[in-house]
């Protein structure tokens, strides 16, 4: 009987230890591919069907005054960031007119594409697009042209913000640039270094090639190197479980970063902030007058020896038309908007 009671808790013990190390290994496996909550995250992302012009309530914004470009033929074929879908679909469906026997779907198939930044790129590249509105390119990204012996021109239209976003009870509100590299390369770890609270900092990353990564690795830190980014697990149904940078999640501990539009207009959350850099908030006069640390251009780019139509738009983008348009969808404008200025205003005559 002893033996049989001894055996008995052996077997227990053993099972004890076997859930200990199974929920052990899972914190771990959990710690390093986190679970995702979109009600946390500021996802980079945005449905494009909220821009369709033939339904109720479209997204797209209206330009002032009648257009004063007009394309009928030889249309651009557009792409582009996602950040900047909203600006170039409102300009698509107001300055172009296609036959009304092309249906809506053939038309956007052809002509308005939002493949998101690295797409966008490798589009405009082998000659898929015509235009592409996005951020500065990354190393990988000129290299690409350079080897397909492609010149890209860039022509900068708007400005924005690249920000540093975290939890709005985070208690710090103000990093300077330094503070900012030493977080993300991991010399800084813990929020009490930076005048907050006595908790680890949770860091946030962006896909590599993104727009956001981009400007993150050329304009902040610079020659500083990165922690590895934070991973998530997403099942897909031809490659299994995969691997992939896990979006921002807005935690007490988080800091992550985006573009300004991201952050208050694309996708806004009345729980995350946006922390000021050298004492400097990213508000609309700070990145106009380019006080702003982090204020970036935001480009179209094309290939070298446009299409006529596609030199056009490029103008048009640049008039006081444009611009208004520009500073209407939420982003800062490069030059003057109409401000009263006749909406016969033609940018190539001008």
């Amino acid at each position: 009987m002893p033996c049989l009671l001894l055996a008995g808790n052996v077997i227990l013990l053993i099972l004890v230890l076997s859930g200990c190390y199974a929920a052990w290994q899972g914190k771990l496996r959990a710690d390093k591919y986190p679970t995702q909550d979109p009600q946390k995250s500021v996802a980079e992302t945005i449905d494009t069907r909220d821009f369709d012009p033939y339904i109720a309530n479209s997204a797209l914004v209206k330009l002032q005054g009648e257009p004063a470009l007009h394309i009928s033929e030889r249309w651009p074929r557009l792409d582009g960031a996602t950040a900047a879908y909203p600006l170039y679909a409102s300009a698509f469906y107001a300055l172009n007119s296609f036959p009304p026997e092309m249906k809506s779907y053939e038309i956007e198939a052809n002509y308005l594409n939002n493949s998101r930044t690295p797409q966008a790129y490798k589009n405009l590249i082998a000659s898929r697009a015509d235009i592409i509105f996005v951020a500065q390119p990354s190393a990988a990204q000129k290299k690409h042209a350079q080897d397909e012996g492609v010149t890209l021109i860039y022509t900068p239209f708007a400005r924005e913000a690249f920000v540093f976003i975290a939890n709005r009870n985070n208690p710090v509100s103000s990093l300077t640039e330094q503070q900012v590299r030493d977080i993300f390369s991991g010399k800084i770890h813990r929020w009490d270094e930076v005048g907050g609270q006595q908790r680890n900092i949770q860091i946030w990353q962006r896909p590599a090639d993104s727009g956001s990564q981009t400007v993150m690795l050329a304009k902040v830190m610079k020659d500083t190197p990165m922690l590895p980014a934070q991973e998530t697990e997403v099942a897909t149904v031809m490659d299994g479980v995969i691997h992939k940078v896990a979006e921002y999640q807005n935690n007490l501990p988080a800091i992550g970063y985006t573009f300004r539009y991201y952050a208050t207009q694309m996708n806004a959350n009345k729980n995350v902030k946006l922390l000021a850099i050298n004492g400097i908030a990213p508000t609309v006069e700070n990145i106009r007058n380019g006080s702003y640390p982090y204020t970036v251009d935001v480009y179209m780019v094309t290939r070298e020896h446009p299409t006529p139509e596609t030199q056009k738009l490029v103008a048009w983008f640049l008039s006081p038309q444009g611009q208004q348009l520009v500073q209407d969808v939420g982003y800062v404008p490069l030059y003057p908007a109409l401000q009263g200025k006749s909406s016969s205003w033609n940018p190539l005559l001008n």
